[in-house]
């Protein structure tokens, strides 16, 4: 069974992710800046570099790990984004 904090982190990731799916401009806005990330030539493995731009900006609002899942599920390069997170842990 999970622990209390790991739970209550959890709800909390899946309210914002509702809240900005059901923002269709919002996550619009992030498919947009992830699709333009991936239809740039690679020039790092699986794009962590373009990712590691990113999380670096939607970090301070949102946390780390929130802001790896929402690239992740605007399109993202599941690898490229979870290589960048590893770089900024």
């Amino acid at each position: 069974m999970k622990n209390k904090t790991e739970q209550t982190r959890n709800e909390h990731l899946k309210r914002l992710l509702n809240a900005i799916q059901e923002d269709g401009e919002m996550m619009g806005i992030l498919e947009e800046v992830v699709r333009k990330a991936e239809l740039t030539p690679y020039s790092t493995r699986n794009n962590y570099g373009k990712y590691l731009g990113l999380l670096t900006s939607l970090k301070p609002q949102l946390g780390l790990d929130n802001a790896v899942q929402l690239l992740i599920m605007a399109g993202g390069n599941r690898r490229g984004v979870v290589d960048a997170s590893n770089i900024l842990k």
